[in-house]
């Protein structure tokens, strides 16, 4: 009988149970609203994560759900959250990738800006036809691959969102098999980042791409959140909303204990 491989995938463990109920419930039925496609039919399946590296190798974070058959993270046992745990992996093996990507944004501006300054429209041309720039997985993870691969397609961006693709093909879908989501948001505000991992993509107005975010003002009470959240126009503000969230601590949180695991998992290329 074969041996049975050794499960890696690391279960989220619970790290803190508080939480206000009002303000996740405003949070989950306002990012419902903005990912819903439009017309009748079955509401959206996502996740939303924002977490922060803790102590060595830990990651703790905290999540919106609102996905049939998803469990959530306990400490009293029973079926494991194994769609979660892939997310928290996703998103933070993603998460370099996704900064580096961001950084040639800010590069392909400052391009842009210089050369149609310096009245150099044809090099802009020339540059323009390149793009986008696609990032690229470390060498280390071609494997046995005859060309390197890109995890993840770039479907819009702004300086503080990337809506993308994740493909079925790359090498992540053999180390994470049960990836039950194409599309995700990488969201960055004053030094920190959040994901949404989803299932069907909603009109591209409710991401709120090449719009400045409303900003969060004033104390960073429940209720303060709970009304600007209330007021978001678009995917960009809810983010702001939960960020502010899980920074304050009002939502539970869980602890991958190594996220360094899956990062060295991924490296090894076999």
């Amino acid at each position: 009988m074969a041996k049975k491989k050794k499960s890696w995938l690391q279960m989220p463990q619970v790290h803190s149970k508080f939480k206000d109920e009002a303000l996740e419930d405003v949070l989950i039925n306002k990012a419902v609203q903005l990912l819903s496609p439009g017309g009748k039919g079955d509401p959206p399946s996502f996740i939303f994560l924002c977490g922060n590296f803790f102590d060595v190798k830990g990651y703790v974070y905290s999540a919106l759900r609102a996905w049939k058959g998803a469990v959530k993270p306990t400490d009293k046992g029973g079926r494991q959250p194994l769609l979660e745990a892939t997310f928290a992996s996703l998103s933070v093996y993603l998460s370099s990738l996704l900064s580096l990507q961001a950084d040639f944004y800010f590069a392909y501006d400052e391009i842009k800006e210089l050369l149609l300054t310096n009245k150099r429209e044809d090099l802009w041309t020339i540059v323009e036809e390149k793009l986008p720039f696609i990032s690229l997985p470390p060498k280390e993870m071609y494997g046995s691959q005859v060309s390197p691969i890109s995890p993840y397609f770039v479907i819009q961006q702004d300086e503080d969102l990337t809506l993308g693709e994740i493909y079925p093909s790359v090498y992540l879908s053999e180390i994470i098999t049960n990836i039950k989501s194409r599309f995700f948001v990488f969201f960055q505000h004053e030094g920190y980042s959040a994901f949404g991992f989803f299932n069907s993509l909603p009109p591209r107005k409710n991401f709120g791409f090449e719009k400045k975010a409303k900003a969060f003002t004033g104390e960073s009470s429940s209720e303060n959140i709970v009304k600007f959240v209330k007021g978001a126009k678009n995917l960009k503000e809810v983010m702001i909303g939960f960020i502010n969230s899980h920074n304050n601590a009002f939502l539970e949180q869980y602890l991958i204990e190594d996220y360094e695991l899956l990062l060295n998992k991924l490296l090894e290329g076999t």
